[in-house]
Parts: structure tokens; sequence; C-alpha cells
């Protein structure tokens, strides 16, 4: 079914975009959540402005987004935990610790869905973690996970681990996400647009051909 989307829905179309989708789709999710419309020779005529209000709405996402990039540029997230044997937690450091930690930094609430994480930190180590601030913005985090109960306590622990990762004593300092595009198969809301409704648009959460849900990444 060829349809024009109404609103931006990640992994399937943007705003003012003009595309076939299945109709199954279409008729289950699309349509009826008002995210796209059939492809009338009326609305064909609108496309073209409805995807230039969608680039300007994401330009200004963008902009706020860069702006921070700059507050967390060079921070490190230092995360302590309870540590069993060989560095092993207890428990795990999910995506939901980092975007906590991240929001101090920045002084607002990071929602846990930006954080690249693809699965959750189960060993004490120095790691890069993406979050993406936008669709179109992402920066990189350098996440420390140590000891809660080191003897050195747990700044001068975090620095010892850097210290190792930096001069090659261990394995290299993890890479969470390899590809963070392949990782976001749910992608947040822009920053400062946290309801799913937006003023210009929206953000919706695509689904599969059948109408099922995809699933976040796990907590």
């Amino acid at each position: 079914m060829k349809v024009v989307f109404l609103e931006t829905v990640e992994g399937s179309g943007t705003r003012g975009e003009v595309k076939t989708v299945a109709a199954g789709y279409a008729r289950n999710f699309l349509l009826p959540r008002g995210l796209a419309a059939p492809a009338t020779p009326t609305l064909l005529q609108r496309a073209e402005s409805l995807a230039q209000e969608e680039e300007e709405r994401q330009r200004l996402l963008d902009e706020q987004a860069q702006e921070l990039v700059g507050k967390l540029e060079g921070q490190r997230l230092v995360i302590p935990v309870r540590v069993g044997e060989q560095g092993r937690l207890y428990g795990s450091v999910t995506n939901g610790d980092i975007a906590e930690k991240a929001g101090e930094i920045l002084g607002e609430e990071v929602d846990r869905r930006r954080i690249l994480l693809p699965e959750a930190i189960r060993q004490v180590g120095v790691y890069t973690v993406p979050i993406r601030l936008s669709r179109n913005v992402t920066v990189e985090l350098e996440v420390i996970v140590v000891d809660v109960e080191a003897p050195e306590g747990v700044d001068a622990a975090a620095e010892a681990l850097v210290a190792l990762a930096l001069a090659g004593d261990e394995e290299p300092i993890a890479e969470m996400v390899d590809d963070p595009d392949a990782a976001f198969a749910e992608v947040a809301p822009e920053p400062g647009n946290e309801s799913s409704e937006e003023s210009s648009g929206s953000v919706a959460v695509a689904t599969d051909p059948a109408g099922e849900p995809e699933e976040s990444p796990a907590p």
C-alpha cells in the first residue's frame, strides 16, 4: 500500500515521505494511529511541505542535541558496584544506570533508551558507550565500572582502571556498540520532547510488518 507518512516512524519513514508499505502494517499500525494515510492525490500535494517541516524540526532538535554534546564530551561516568570474584558484578550495570549518571551531568533526566547499550555490563572495567541525543547526533561516553569497596577508594580505583586500559595491560577499552544504528532499534523522543506527540510532529516506534511492536533494548 502506498502511503504518505504524517509523522516520523523510526525504521519505517519520515514525516512527508511517500512510501509503499505492507498492507497489513498500514492497516494494523500506521493508519489507526494517524501515523500515515493513503497516498491520495490531495495528500501527495501536501507531502513536500510536510517533509520540509520535518527537516526544519529535526534541524532544531539536532542543534539542541549539540549543546548537550558539549556538556558530555570528555566526561567520565564512574559507576561504583558490588563486585565478587574475578571482577564480576553482583548484578549488572544497565542502560538505566548509565542514563541516571549522564542525567546528573546534564542536570536533566535522560531517557534510558538513548543509551546504546546492547547488553548489560557484568564486569568491572572501562567501556565506551554511545548516547544518541537526536536522530543525527551521537556522543560517546567513557563509563568506568569500579568496585565500590576498593581498598584505595572508588576514585583511585577508577583512575587505576583507566591507566591499565591505556597502558594495554588489560583488554582494550570495550566498544559496547559496533553499529549504533543497528543497536538503536527503538529510538526515544528527541531532547526536550519526551512525549510521543510534539508541536510539529512526533516520533513513533516502528513495528514489524505483522504489526507487532519491536522490543526495546533490555534494561
